[in-house]
C-alpha cells in the first residue's frame, strides 16, 4: 500500500511541497463546501413553494425526491471511479457540470418530469459526486490525511450552518426560481472557475508512484467479494443509518417523549456543536493513533444516544440523543476517507468510496422505514438500546481484526 506521503516528483513540480498539501485541504474544504446545494437539508428548504406551485402533495413530492435519490445513488457504483481515472481538474468540472444542470432546471421546473431531472442533477452532482471528489482529493493528495480529511468535511458543516439561514432569509423577498437561478450562477460562474484553478497540479490516481509489483488496479466485482469491504460497512454504514431515521422520524419520537419543537431545535445545534468537535478530533486521532483505533471507538456515542432515548424523557434525554449521533457522524465523516485509503490505497479510492456511498443510499433508504414499523410495533426502545449498545462494542472490534491491506487485495486479484 502507498503511504499518505508518497508521490512522483512530477506532482509536486508545479507548486511547493506544503503549498501541493494545503491546496487538497482547501480544494476538499470548498468543494464540499459546494455541495450542499445538493444536500437533502438545503433542498427540503424549497420544498413548500416546490409543492405549492407544480401541484404536487406530500406523498408525490416525497416520491419523486426519493426517486432521484436512490437513481442518484446507485450511480455513483460506477461514476465513483472518476475520481480515480481524471486529474482533480477535470473530475470536479464533471461534478459541478451535473450539478449546475440541476440548478438550471429547478430554476425553470414546470412540471414534474424536469423537476426530477434537477432533482437527479443536484444529488448526482452535489450530495453524490462534489462531496465524494472533495474527500477522495483531501484524503488522496495529503501528507496527513486524518487532518485533511477533517478540514474537507467542515466544509460540509459550515454549509449546514450557514445555508439554511441566507435561503431563509433570500426567501423572505425573492421567488424561489430566483434563489435556484443564484445558485446557478454560484456554481457555474464561480465555484467552477475556482475549484478548477486550485484543482490544477492535483493529479490522478494513475500518475502516483506505485511499486513495480505492485497488484492490478482493484476492480468493482473484487471489491464486493472482500471480507475487509464487508466488514468495514458493517461499522461505517451505521451513523448515516440511524441518523437518517432519526432525523426524519424525529417528529414522533418528539410526541413520545414530550419535547418541545423549541426544544427538538435546541437538540439539532448540540448535533452541530458534537459533530464540530469530532470531526476535528478525529482527524487529528488517526493521524496520531491510526484508523482501526479510531475504528474501536467512534461508534460508542451512538451507544450513549440510544440509551438517553431508552432511559430518559427530560429535555437532558433529547441533548444526549442529538450530542451522542453528532459525535458519530463527525467522526464517520472522517473515517469514511481515511478507513478506505488506510485499507485500500489511494489509487483506486474514487472506486472504493462511490461503491461506499452506494451502499450508504441503500441503508439510507431502508433505515427510515425499519425505526418507522418499529415505532408502530410499540416495542420498548430499551431492547433497541441494549442492541445497539452490544453492536458498537463487539461489531468494531471484531472488524478491526479482519481489515488487512494489499496482501487481501492480491490474493483477490
Amino acid at each position: 500500500m502507498i503511504s499518505p506521503g508518497t508521490r512522483s516528483r512530477q506532482d509536486f513540480a508545479l507548486v511547493p511541497l506544503r503549498t501541493y498539501h494545503r491546496r487538497a485541504a482547501t480544494f476538499g474544504f470548498s468543494a464540499a463546501l459546494v455541495s450542499s446545494l445538493g444536500q437533502t437539508y438545503f433542498i427540503g428548504l424549497f420544498g413548500l413553494s416546490i409543492r405549492d406551485e407544480l401541484a404536487l402533495d406530500e406523498s408525490h413530492w416525497g416520491a419523486l425526491y426519493a426517486l432521484a435519490t436512490l437513481a442518484s445513488g446507485l450511480l455513483m457504483f460506477s461514476l465513483g471511479g472518476l475520481a480515480d481515472r481524471l486529474p482533480m481538474k477535470r473530475a470536479i468540472t464533471v461534478a459541478l457540470a451535473i450539478l449546475g444542470l440541476g440548478t438550471v432546471l429547478m430554476s425553470v421546473a414546470s412540471g414534474w418530469v424536469l423537476l426530477v431531472i434537477g432533482l437527479f442533477c443536484l444529488r448526482l452532482g452535489g450530495q453524490g459526486l462534489v462531496g465524494h471528489i472533495a474527500i477522495v482529493a483531501a484524503a488522496r493528495h495529503a501528507r496527513r490525511r486524518g487532518r485533511s480529511i477533517a478540514t474537507a468535511a467542515f466544509g460540509f458543516i459550515l454549509g449546514e450552518a450557514l445555508l439554511p439561514l441566507a435561503v431563509v432569509a433570500m426567501l423572505g423577498w425573492l421567488d424561489w426560481r430566483w434563489v435556484w437561478s443564484m445558485a446557478a450562477v454560484l456554481v457555474l460562474g464561480v465555484a467552477l472557475p475556482a475549484l478548477r484553478a486550485v484543482a490544477a497540479p492535483l493529479p490522478r490516481a494513475a500518475v502516483m508512484a506505485a511499486p513495480a509489483d505492485a497488484p492490478p488496479p482493484l476492480r468493482r466485482r473484487q471489491l464486493v467479494r472482500m471480507p475487509s469491504f464487508l466488514a468495514a460497512l458493517a461499522v461505517v454504514l451505521v451513523s448515516p443509518f440511524v441518523v437518517t431515521a432519526v432525523f426524519l422520524h424525529q417528529g414522533t419520537l418528539a410526541t413520545l417523549h414530550g419535547w418541545t419543537p423549541a426544544q427538538v431545535a435546541g437538540g439539532f445545534i448540540a448535533f452541530a456543536a458534537a459533530q464540530t468537535a469530532t470531526t476535528w478530533l478525529a482527524g487529528h486521532w488517526v493521524d496520531r493513533y491510526g484508523v482501526t483505533w479510531v475504528l474501536r471507538i467512534y461508534l460508542l456515542p451512538v451507544a450513549a444516544a440510544f440509551l438517553a432515548l431508552a432511559f430518559g424523557s427530560s429535555p437532558l434525554a433529547l441533548w444526549g440523543l442529538f450530542v451522542g449521533l453528532g459525535a458519530t457522524a463527525g467522526a464517520n465523516s472522517v473515517m469514511s476517507g481515511a478507513l478506505w485509503a488506510d485499507v485500500f490505497g489511494v489509487d483506486s479510492l474514487g472506486m472504493v468510496r462511490g461503491v461506499y456511498t452506494g451502499f450508504m443510499v441503500i441503508a439510507t433508504a431502508l433505515s427510515p422505514l425499519l425505526f418507522g414499523l418499529f415505532l408502530e410495533t410499540g416495542s420498548s426502545m430499551t431492547y433497541v438500546a441494549v442492541g445497539v449498545t452490544a453492536y458498537v462494542i463487539l461489531v468494531p472490534w471484531l472488524v478491526t481484526r479482519s481489515l488487512v491491506a494489499d496482501t487481501e487485495r492480491a490474493s483477490w486479484s
